[in-house]
């Protein structure tokens, strides 16, 4: 599953695995701490994930929903005593915050307005815990499981969804591969409408979507170290003038200015939190 980027680790940054009953929702945890002097951000890429974000920039904690990014970002940074992020697994966000991941995507939604009263229990213990970060993690992972309790789960659903998400994080490093959504239906023996509904309702964008947003990560990563050319035709791209036009849709800038060090626009993650739509 395609992971938010996140900035380069420091002795303050850490990542913990996911409590036993929450390892088949959530991916991973991540925590920063004691950031005083952080640089001045770093850029976010497009990715299908959606995670729970808790902040602390001072007085009570911010408590988000991220959705998935279809593009790129630049998250400017602050001192920020503590910041905690669980990451959910394909199919693991719509039980967990009781919505419907297409309404999440390119959006901070407080969780107070997916969860209401529960929301503001949850900020005001946080609050009590101040900078422990391990009481923090088991309060949100608490929180996590109180809700994945009460929704009803569909495993042979959420199996088909990572069959299909693992298909196509496979074939952006598989030039020669079928990345069709035709053809990914076929495999996985289900009408392109009952998948294209799977993504829509499960991750929030759509197959294709999900298939260039893998690709152009995977390009992103390898882009130091490989040429242009062999870098399109390696990660799937017709050429490199697809691959440039691809970075100049989802990233803002060309390959070789985000090399560079180019930004794309800002958008805070804590603290700018909207109303659900």
């Amino acid at each position: 599953m395609l992971a938010p980027l996140l900035p380069p680790s420091r002795p303050e940054s850490r990542d913990l695995p996911p409590r036993a009953p929450l390892r088949s929702w959530v991916s991973d945890v991540h925590v920063m701490s004691a950031i005083s002097s952080p640089p001045a951000g770093w850029t976010r890429l497009p990715s299908g994930t959606t995670s729970l974000v808790a902040c602390w920039t001072g007085g009570e904690p911010v408590v988000a929903a991220v959705g998935p990014l279809q593009r790129a970002t630049f998250k400017p940074s602050g001192a920020v005593p503590l910041y905690a992020r669980l990451s959910f697994h394909p199919g693991g966000a719509r039980p967990a915050l009781g919505v419907a991941a297409h309404e999440l995507v390119d959006r901070v939604v407080s969780l107070d307005e997916l969860w209401g009263a529960r929301a503001r229990e949850l900020r005001h213990a946080l609050a009590r815990v101040g900078g422990d970060a391990a009481a923090a993690v088991r309060l949100l992972e608490d929180a996590l499981c109180r809700a994945l309790d009460e929704r009803a789960d569909a495993p042979a659903r959420r199996a088909l969804l990572r069959r299909a998400v693992d298909a196509l994080d496979a074939s952006a490093s598989t030039p020669d591969a079928d990345a069709s959504i035709p053809a990914l239906a076929r495999r996985l023996r289900v009408a392109e409408r009952t998948l294209r509904a799977l993504f829509h309702e499960e991750i929030g964008i759509s197959p294709k979507r999900y298939a260039r947003i893998a690709r152009i990560r995977r390009a992103a990563e390898r882009l130091a170290t490989t040429g242009l050319a062999r870098l399109a035709l390696e990660t799937g791209f017709y050429d490199q003038a697809h691959l440039t036009a691809e970075f100049r849709s989802l990233l803002g800038v060309t390959p070789r200015a985000y090399l560079a060090g180019a930004r794309p626009p800002a958008r805070p993650e804590c603290g700018g939190a909207t109303a659900r739509r």
